[in-house]
């Protein structure tokens, strides 16, 4: 099919225009056109086919700098002529440079301090302030320290604040903690072990070490009279690595650091829970995300203002952080800001930059901007994106109030019809268009583009009740769902097709299946999500006992998903399968079975999904309807919106963000085919 060309902005989607410019030698006209508009451009799409040149120089805190460092190594590839250059000696280290005038951005875990922006306002410096991601100060010691799961505010001080200088023990503080009892100040944890407190933790000149004391020990200092933060007598550095080294290799230490540091190496240190006065909770990505955990902070990127006057490739960088910048904080292990607080930031950013640079959270050009999007956009398909989709949509729509867009989920098959018919704007897919679909689409001269946006994972589930079934093989699968099992009342029914398989090296080697009801509920054949499960669990064998028939046809089919969470949650012996986002929403009254596909049995994770590790993982995608784009302004930006911040949306919604490689080549594809 001959696809059409749409301008892309250079944004979250510069990647793609880059390849598509050196592809077509550089033909500016060939790869963009005149009439779709940009979401996050720093310049014109003829300056971006030609490629940018030039070196930001980032630095700051050791905390951002992983968020940092993965949006410059993605901008890198699309943009090879500038150098980037990203390190961490610390918050206050950074923010004397910047305001020195040696860095275009600082890298912050902490908001700037008065005396910082006095030194940036005398000698001239002026910058914005972008708030990027949230943080949870993890309070660490090792693994075997058993005596200490749980501090409060009070034993936090009682161990490490200004009145403990000297202690050498855990237990020298167990007086402290008591006066601070009294005083209704905390300390409840004590009394400590009787053994040696071995402090490595950040120093002065790290925001970590300043929200730490700010979330931790501030109230309780001032009530106390003390004017030192903390206690001195500490190995303090701004190495995040050098702290968690010393605490591991210790097994009565202390400290804290950045959330994402602690899960990187949850291995070797344990996080202790933290009581802000409604008891202990751990810190987690729920925990920071809902600000149930008490040291939750977050985190910052400042930019020059007046470097960016003299530097091209700045302006375009931080357009791309604010689209690829928002995928890259879960990568890196902390927690997306809510919708609200991403709209706040690019508002910050179009509000701060110069009116040389167009705005992050738009998708049209400045003076278009003001006026506004209007129209209306409709997408409908698998009700497995229809969360991803809805999130993108509602942040689109912060911007651009006057667009109406309209987000369902009837199934993937139901969607595809829809699509074909001229209905909709855009399919939502859990799987890759049918070829009887794409001539659909043809006959009805629908074109089209194919978008991968996520990863997702089909978890087979039961009742947390069924204790009798933890894994199961893809012969399993076949002898209790496939279509030799018709008629299967029982698990144990299925025994006897299992022990065929078997001997024919088919699988089912975890039978004998228990003597309980087999009770099915599970997405039917207009759901994308019955197909990724019979091409990734059922179809080889389906084809090795010729049958003809995908599934059993006797069970109780729903194109929704809260559907078959609920009747599965509500039987004892259950069974079915829904997207990973799915079960993880609804983890505390569904048990995910492990899936063997042959190298040991796998549960459903993020980590086992992105590495593919585990056995029924599939892709996710949108379709974009070329024809409807004709004559809706909205939809061309729309799209370049989903490619920026539906990649940060996708890990939000509980789904499996695409490597770089994979997000290159969809944007690839919307550059070539939008």
């Amino acid at each position: 099919m001959k696809l059409a060309k749409s301008s892309l902005r250079p944004g979250a989607v510069l990647a793609a225009l880059l390849l598509v410019a050196a592809a077509c030698g550089g033909d500016a006209e060939e790869s963009s056109a005149t009439t779709a508009t940009t979401a996050a451009t720093a310049e014109p799409a003829d300056e971006a086919a030609d490629g940018l040149s030039g070196s930001i120089e980032v630095s700051g805190s050791s905390t951002v700098e992983p968020i940092t460092a993965l949006v410059a190594e993605k901008f890198n590839a699309a943009n090879p002529g500038v150098g980037i250059s990203v390190e961490g000696p610390g918050t206050g280290d950074g923010f004397q440079r910047f305001c020195a005038g040696e860095t275009d951005i600082s890298d912050a875990s902490r908001a700037i301090k008065d005396s910082e922006a006095q030194a940036c306002a005398e000698a001239g410096v002026e910058w914005v302030e972008l708030k990027v991601a949230f943080d949870g100060i993890s309070v660490l010691t090792s693994p075997e320290n058993d005596a200490v799961s749980c501090l409060d505010l009070g034993d936090l001080y009682a161990l490490v604040g200004a009145e403990s200088e000297g202690f050498q023990s855990w237990s020298d503080a167990n007086g402290l903690a008591s006066e601070l009892a009294a005083a209704g100040l905390g300390g409840s944890h004590a009394p400590y072990p009787d053994a040696p407190l071995v402090i490595t933790a950040p120093g002065e000149e790290s925001g970590t070490f300043d929200a730490f004391v700010e979330l931790a020990l501030e109230d309780i200092t001032e009530e106390r009279g003390q004017e030192e933060p903390t206690r001195v007598d500490y190995q303090a550095s701004a190495n995040d690595n050098v702290i968690v080294d010393n605490i591991s290799s210790n097994p009565t230490s202390f400290g804290w650091v950045g959330f994402a540091f602690f899960v990187e190496n949850s291995s070797v240190v344990k996080a202790i829970e933290v009581d802000g006065g409604d008891g202990c909770v751990a810190p987690s990505i729920g925990s920071i995300a809902d600000g149930s955990y008490p040291l939750s902070r977050p985190l910052f990127i400042y930019v020059s203002l007046n470097r960016m006057a003299d530097n091209p490739a700045l302006g375009p960088f931080v357009d791309f952080y604010l689209g690829d910048g928002f995928s890259s904080v879960a990568e890196a292990g902390y927690v997306t800001l809510p919708d609200d607080e991403i709209a706040a930031t690019m508002s910050a950013w179009a509000s701060g930059a110069p009116s040389t640079a167009t705005t992050a959270a738009t998708s049209e050009p400045a003076d278009e901007a003001a006026d506004g999007l209007s129209g209306s956009i409709e997408v409908s398909g698998s009700s497995t994106v229809e969360p991803i989709t809805a999130l993108v949509a509602e942040k689109f729509n912060a911007a651009n109030p006057g667009v109406g867009i309209s987000v369902e989920g009837p199934g993937t098959g139901d969607g595809f019809q829809r699509f074909c018919a001229g209905e909709t704007d855009i399919s939502d897919a859990s799987r890759a268009i049918k070829d009887s679909e794409a001539q659909a689409c043809a006959e009805a001269g629908v074109e089209w583009v194919e978008l991968k946006v996520a990863f997702d994972g089909i978890s087979v589930l039961t009742s947390p009740e069924n204790d009798a079934v933890s894994c199961l093989d893809l012969g399993d699968l076949y002898a209790l769902v496939g279509a030799e099992s018709e008629g299967f009342q029982s698990w144990s029914d299925a025994n006897g097709l299992a022990s065929e398989l078997a001997a024919a090296g088919l699988g089912g080697s975890h039978a004998p299946y228990p003597d309980a009801p087999l009770v099915i509920t599970a997405p039917g054949e207009e759901s994308g999500t019955f197909d990724a499960f019979v091409e990734l669990a059922l179809e080889d064998i389906t084809e090795e006992r010729g049958q003809e028939e995908p599934t059993r046809v006797d069970y109780q089919a729903s194109a929704n998903d809260n559907v078959i969470v609920d009747n599965i949650s509500s039987n004892p012996t259950s069974f079915g399968w829904v997207g990973f986002a799915f079960f993880v929403e609804n983890s505390s009254v569904v048990k995910a079975i492990e899936v063997d596909g042959g190298d040991g049995c796998v549960a459903p994770s993020i980590g086992s999904i992105a590495d593919g590790s585990y056995p029924l993982s599939r892709p996710l995608f949108i379709y974009v309807s070329l024809n409807r784009m004709a004559d809706n302004p909205a939809l061309g930006p729309f799209v370049d919106f989903y490619l920026g911040d539906g990649f940060s949306s996708v890990a939000e919604a509980g789904y499996v963000t695409l490597p770089d490689d994979e997000i290159a080549a969809t944007m690839s594809a919307w550059a070539s085919g939008g």
